[in-house]
């Protein structure tokens, strides 16, 4: 059975990809002929082939999908297979962002003449327009075909996890589609309201399509997922990652977007006459890092808002291990950007002693400085934002806060490699030199490679530290229900809170309603290093 799925759906994917790309360049080719364009010799021979491969891998793959589906209607459990729906879904996968891109392409040629004033190409239009639709074609008939299995027979284990796949990898590339077609958009429209010269070298139509071709892949499958798969999926892991890997995406942009900002005001401030190459037009170099702020941060809240709501849904182990994860992936992002920052701050620094010292004309500091300068507080600012570095003793354990002591310790490890091979270097080039000089420029590298040595190597220590302490509390016993001090009764609104000496110290009853575990423990994670409580759930009112 097995082997016979494997048979039918791998010719089946093959003779699908044949056939359309017969379509799509047969389509094309007729185009041309009919437009009455190009040389007709070569459009002839290609008109050739392109039919041949057609003609060939239509009947061989229309005959396996009929006895896939033959086969499928007979029995329930081929119908439910996971090499079936691998195939259904790998081909949605397929064209759906693929007509995504062609409609991308087929939009910013339609309004280029309106938005750009280029010329109206009659036959580049119609031929991305014919792909587009090639594609949807394909895409539709296997999406129907897909949901009538799953209506038949249902959908779990691996056929419903290729589903997430398919679903969120065309949700994840739709929504990254449309935040660049939307940042390019603003970016332009900037630009163009300045009258900047900037706005000559780009088109407004391309990031058009290209929001156009984004909105509707991520806008269909958001929709089906939120109407059909809502309570299937939200508490899937795949939901999740897909989740992550945006945010962090949009993290990573809207730091560096901020830092550019900050760069450019630093360096106007400082009387740097052309920062980055923007030239002396402070308010057009503001225009793309302030829209991909913009465009990126407002997507960065919104997949927060839904990570949240998605925890929220669950248990409370889970809620707890997504804020952890999202706490944690900011954390590792911004202290890159933090690292990165003071780099090049300090090499900046250094470059500029070592220039003193060696007697070389020392580069200019201001352009630099300015840039690492603002990375440096951006990234200060969000991680500290999100970094507890003494948190309470399930949060020390969770496998998100130690994927990032282990990564931020990757990082200065290769940090520091990279940078004693560059010291390493510079110290050999002049000493295997026939004519070693100190006063080379080259030399300025050993200041460069020495910051990265020195930021990477307190990087690393800190988190090593924190890494042992919160190995050392890992291994701490955790005291038993019985063995807990005893709780005196709450203290009412006319009784004032009171404490009764023990044997062991003070100890305190306190009533907490509205807020869950983790809740708690993150509020009485501030308790001196000797105190210690437990908790204790009632369903009794205090």
């Amino acid at each position: 059975m097995i082997l016979r799925r494997l048979y039918i759906y791998l010719v089946s994917i093959a003779a699908l990809v044949v056939l359309a790309f017969g379509l799509a360049l047969l389509g094309q080719t007729l185009l041309q002929l009919a437009f009455n364009t190009g040389d007709n010799l070569f459009n002839r021979t290609s008109l050739a082939g392109y039919t041949a491969a057609v003609v060939v891998s239509l009947p061989v793959w229309a005959i396996h999908m009929w006895f896939g589906g033959r086969f499928a209607r007979r029995d329930p459990a081929e119908r439910a297979s996971a090499i079936r729906r691998l195939y259904l879904y790998l081909a949605c996968a397929a064209s759906s962002i693929g007509a995504a891109v062609a409609l991308a392409s087929t939009v910013a040629g339609a309004t280029q003449q309106q938005l750009d004033g280029a010329l109206f190409d009659e036959l580049a239009i119609a031929q991305v327009a014919w792909v587009t639709i090639v594609l949807a074609a394909i895409w539709a008939f296997h999406y129907r075909i897909a949901a009538r299995d799953r209506a038949a027979v249902g959908e779990v284990g691996a056929s419903a996890t290729l589903r997430r796949w398919y679903m969120y990898i065309a949700l994840f590339v739709g929504l990254f589609m449309m935040l660049a077609g939307a940042q390019g958009l603003i970016w332009l429209a900037w630009l163009r309201g300045l009258h900047s010269e900037l706005a000559n070298y780009h088109t407004l139509s391309a990031p058009a399509g290209q929001l156009a071709g984004g909105f509707l892949l991520w806008a269909f499958h958001a929709r089906v997922l939120v109407t059909r798969f809502a309570n299937d999926d939200r508490r899937s892991e795949l939901r999740a990652v897909e989740g992550f890997i945006a945010v962090a995406a949009c993290i990573a942009a809207a730091l560096i977007s901020a830092s550019q900002i900050l760069y450019f005001s630093a360096a106007h401030i400082l009387g740097v006459a052309n920062p980055g190459g923007a030239g002396s037009d402070l308010l057009a170099a503001f225009a793309q890092p302030a829209s991909t702020m913009v465009v990126y941060g407002a997507a960065w809240l919104l997949i927060r808002r839904r990570l949240a709501r998605d925890a929220g849904a669950g248990e409370g182990a889970r809620q707890a291990a997504m804020r952890r994860f999202y706490t944690n992936l900011a954390a590792l992002v911004s202290m890159a950007a933090l690292a990165i920052g003071a780099i090049g701050v300090l090499g900046t620094l250094l470059i500029q002693l070592e220039a003193q010292v060696i007697g070389v004309t020392a580069p200019d500091w201001k352009d630099p400085l300015s840039l690492w300068v603002t990375l440096l507080i951006v990234g200060g600012a969000v991680w500290l934002a999100h970094w507890r570095p003494v948190p309470w003793l399930e949060e020390r354990q969770a496998i998100s806060r130690r994927i990032y002591l282990w990564a931020a310790l990757l990082g200065s490890v290769l940090g520091v490699l990279g940078g004693g091979i560059g010291l390493l270097y510079v110290v050999l080039q002049q000493a295997f030199s026939l004519r070693p000089r100190l006063d080379d420029p080259t030399n300025l590298g050993l200041a460069q490679s020495l910051a990265v040595v020195v930021v990477a190597a307190a990087v690393g220590l800190y988190h090593r530290r924190i890494l042992r302490s919160d190995s050392t509390s890992r291994h701490a016993v955790p005291v038993p229900p019985e063995a807990a001090p005893p709780v005196t009764p709450a203290a009412t609104a006319d009784e004032p809170a009171h404490a009764t000496q023990e044997a062991l110290g003070l100890h305190y009853s306190l009533s907490v309603v509205g807020a869950t575990e983790d809740d708690v423990h993150q509020a009485l994670a501030n308790l001196p290093p000797q105190a210690s409580y437990h908790l204790k759930a009632s369903d009794q009112p205090a």
